[in-house]
């Protein structure tokens, strides 16, 4: 299987490429107005705005350092009625990708910068936090 890393702060992480639709460079984001804390903006893709988290703020309160290899990735993920909807991730260091088995992480895989962990979107994004965003971008 194949698995994209990337770094929130100093931590690796391995997201299933199955769950990338596209990775972007890092662009200028929209700030979006009553947006819930943990949106960094949005961003136009295929003709339509769409939410981005920057993880790195998510998580560690400081937001992904402004870098080459910082980048966007898109992902679908349910709304609340359970429709499939793009979200762009932020994150740092995407530019590496790991072949593993998903048995391989126990909790943490070894990629080419060291220890990585399984990342789902899920749990990188709790439902509250992407309903919250998609009922930010309904009424901007």
């Amino acid at each position: 299987m194949l698995f994209v890393l990337f770094q929130i702060g100093d931590a690796g992480y391995a997201l299933a490429a199955s769950r990338v639709v596209e990775m972007l460079p890092m662009m200028e984001l929209r700030a979006v107005r009553g947006a819930p804390e943990g949106m960094a903006g949005s961003l136009r893709y295929r003709g339509a705005f769409i939410p981005a988290v920057d993880l790195c703020a998510l998580e560690l309160g400081e937001p992904a350092r402004d870098r080459m290899s910082t980048r966007i990735i898109v992902t679908r993920v349910p709304d609340r009625e359970g429709v499939e909807r793009p979200l762009g991730l932020i994150v740092e260091n995407a530019t590496d990708i790991l072949r593993c088995e998903p048995e391989d992480f126990a909790p943490f895989a070894t990629g080419p910068r060291g220890l990585v962990e399984r990342a789902e979107v899920d749990a990188l994004v709790p439902e509250h936090l992407r309903s919250a965003l998609f009922d930010a971008m309904a009424v901007a």
